[in-house]
């Protein structure tokens, strides 16, 4: 899906306001294993994945990978609290494969807060969306076991699964990796 259908699709935007929408939005190609957003860094852009696979994640205590989200085609990338706080990021955001993205950087998304009415509740609504997808899936870490989760994963995410290693996956589960290839086994 192109940023435009996400938009035409429930707004009521003049085509005016669609190509200046679109106009906001510059290319990014990021290798494999590069990174989109650095811990430290303040996010300064919003990222739409056109093609590829990114992962966020952060580090434990005991300097463990612990993968947050994927970000496959259709995905909006960004670390909330840093773009719209613009303090220092806690998580990385980095591609697992070669990724082409849509961005539009902070100041370009100020600009359509004013320039178009519509632009506001469209983000309002996207990070509402984001959010209770975050509840959904905080949800389920509670209330499956570990095999519930890797099926409905490998269910809802199959392209994911073909893409992302082993380790990534068990990380974004919660389980180590040794559960998960006991788990694959039964199958």
């Amino acid at each position: 899906m192109q940023i435009s259908e996400l938009v035409l699709d429930k707004y009521k935007l003049t085509e005016n306001e669609v190509n200046h929408t679109m106009s906001a939005y510059s290319p990014m190609t990021l290798k494999a294993n590069q990174f989109f957003l650095k811990e430290g860094d303040i996010c300064n852009y919003i990222g739409f994945v056109k093609e590829g696979l990114l992962r966020s994640y952060f580090y434990d205590d005991h300097a463990n990978e612990i993968i947050t989200e994927f970000y496959p085609e259709g995905s909006l990338v960004i670390s909330f609290d840093s773009f719209n706080n613009r303090v220092p990021s806690r998580e990385n955001i980095k591609s697992i494969v070669d990724s082409e993205l849509m961005i539009i950087k902070y100041e370009k998304q100020k600009e359509l807060y004013e320039m178009i009415p519509a632009w506001n509740q469209i983000c309002k609504d996207l990070a509402d969306m984001i959010s209770q997808e975050m509840i959904e899936r905080a949800s389920r870490f509670q209330t499956m076991s570990a095999t519930e989760r890797y099926r409905l994963f490998c269910k809802e995410n199959p392209t994911i699964r073909q893409r992302a290693t082993l380790g990534h996956i068990a990380s974004y589960l919660g389980i180590d990796i040794a559960t998960l290839s006991r788990i694959r086994k039964k199958k």
